[in-house]
């Protein structure tokens, strides 16, 4: 993760032409400095595609992903939720932050809702209370499966058990630690 509190470094680089040309027409949609937008895609890269890259992941359209959520049987949802939640987590958070904690679990939600796209994620945290909230547009079968994976991913690497209420297009997560 980088440090947004580190300093800064000056770097010079030499890009083609056709390269500049982009960013720099994707910095202003984006209403953003160039040097600005540089340092999102680098954070990015930092954060996300550098591990991404050797992790193995896939790339689709939502229209497409949602697709085949709705195409999976329930029961089946469940096992794959049940599945994925009792490893990946675990083995994802190892991989990128080399210890399993708190703070690396909810690090782990954050950059996998940030750049997976899973769901808007928000964080409330009232002295031992934890409340975690999903927000997404992609229907109740991802909300059940939301709700499955994060109860195992919570229980194999922290331990707990958490309360979990779905809507249609949220999942609200709530535990004590």
């Amino acid at each position: 993760m980088v440090n947004k509190h580190s300093r800064t470094v000056l770097r010079t680089i030499r890009i083609e032409k056709e390269l500049d040309d982009v960013l720099r027409q994707d910095a202003e949609r984006n209403r953003l400095s160039f040097n600005s937008y540089i340092s999102k895609l680098m954070t990015r890269y930092s954060e996300w595609d550098r591990f991404n890259e050797r992790w193995g992941a896939v790339s689709i359209r939502k229209e497409a992903f949602k697709s085949i959520i709705e195409a999976i049987e329930s029961d089946k949802l469940v096992d794959v939720a049940k599945d994925i939640g009792s490893h990946v987590p675990k083995e994802f958070i190892v991989f990128w932050f080399k210890k399993i904690n708190l703070e690396t679990y909810l690090e782990y939600l954050s950059l996998v809702c940030h750049y997976a796209k899973f769901a808007e994620c928000e964080i409330g945290i009232d002295g031992n209370d934890y409340t975690i909230i999903l927000s997404h547009d992609i229907g109740q079968k991802w909300s059940d499966f939301l709700g499955i994976w994060l109860t195992e991913g919570l229980k194999v690497t922290l331990g707990v058990l958490p309360k979990i209420d779905t809507t249609r297009n949220s999942v609200v997560v709530r535990f004590r630690m």
